[in-house]
């Protein structure tokens, strides 16, 4: 007999119902399934009081058990009989800990995929009047706030970033000083600007165009990465989903929160890839880029999922 059937007998034998001896059971044995209830002691009939002579002192009346106790022994109604768990349990601290990471996880590498700096301008390439240029995995940011001639690096944003140059010129930029828009744009409104004043320079024409390809493959590394870390998200979000029912003793069909551990592994290792593919095919425009926070907080959060796993397989519940 398992110590989980055991404990449950006993809570059976105690005056338990089925159903909350066995929920009982699975917080310190999860994915118990009891076999046949061990059946309750039948009740003893009190034996006949012995006539005693009238001029005895009548015995001293026994002790009412105290209201909400059950004089077996078991836990007020309600409660999880304590007093009757295994020897040496564990708290399940590590579990915990594990869906504390797992959830910090997903928040950081949706924060990470989202984020619009991926790469950002080195602090030495920094020029006065450009703007704070930063990239994300789709779209390039220039906040032109604080600058001399604020209005000018807005209208410059502003027709650098859109789909037609012509038409944003003839509008208008808005008063807005944060300019968002597709890397694509601005790969092509560039290659555009320079093939006009190249004129027949073949020299310069090519060297526009392999700027431009350099330029563009920013915005394949950033729409492969972004995939990538889609997937990593699904399976973080599974994972957290996995290790919280197993925590709490519960099950999925086909028992499948037991893969919880191995799916944080997996996750944390495809949200890594994702950043390192990403590093290894953006460009950075001859170094006056650096990576910025987004990489570096995905890289921080495809760890923590990998520590999740190594938590939960460290916990001792």
């Amino acid at each position: 007999m398992t110590d989980g059937q055991t404990y449950y007998d006993g809570l059976i034998a105690q005056g338990y119902p089925a159903d909350q001896a066995l929920g009982y059971t699975q917080q310190y044995y999860p994915g118990f399934t009891p076999a046949v209830a061990a059946p309750a002691p039948m009740p003893v009939a009190a034996p006949a009081p012995i006539p005693q002579p009238m001029a005895q002192p009548m015995a001293q009346p026994m002790a009412q058990p105290m209201m909400g106790i059950d004089p077996m022994g078991a836990a007020p109604m309600g409660m999880a009989p304590m007093a009757m768990a295994p020897a040496g349990e564990k708290k399940p601290i590590m579990a915990w800990a594990a869906v504390g990471c797992i959830v910090v996880a997903l928040l950081l590498t949706s924060i990470g995929l989202f984020g619009n700096s991926w790469l950002v301008v080195s602090d030495e390439n920094t020029e006065q009047g450009s703007g704070e240029v930063s990239l994300g995995l789709s779209n390039m940011v220039v906040d032109c706030s604080g600058e001399i001639q604020e209005q000018d690096c807005i209208d410059f944003a502003y027709v650098l970033l859109a789909d037609d140059m012509e038409k944003a010129a003839a509008e208008g930029a808005p008063n807005d000083p944060v300019v968002k828009g597709p890397i694509e744009n601005q790969c092509e409104n560039i290659y555009s600007i320079t093939i006009q004043l190249a004129g027949d320079d073949q020299t310069v024409r090519s060297e526009a165009g392999d700027d431009r390809e350099n330029c563009l493959s920013n915005d394949s590394a950033g729409n492969l990465t972004s995939i990538i870390l889609w997937i990593g998200i699904i399976g973080v979000l599974t994972s957290a989903v996995m290790l919280t029912v197993s925590l709490l003793g519960k099950q999925l069909p086909a028992n499948t929160q037991k893969y919880g551990r191995i799916s944080s592994f997996v996750s944390g290792g495809i949200i890594i890839v994702g950043a390192i593919i990403w590093l290894l095919m953006k460009y950075d425009f001859d170094g006056n880029f650096e990576s910025g926070s987004s990489f570096y907080t995905v890289i921080f959060a495809g760890v923590l999922a990998i520590i999740a796993g190594v938590l939960d397989i460290l916990d001792k519940r």
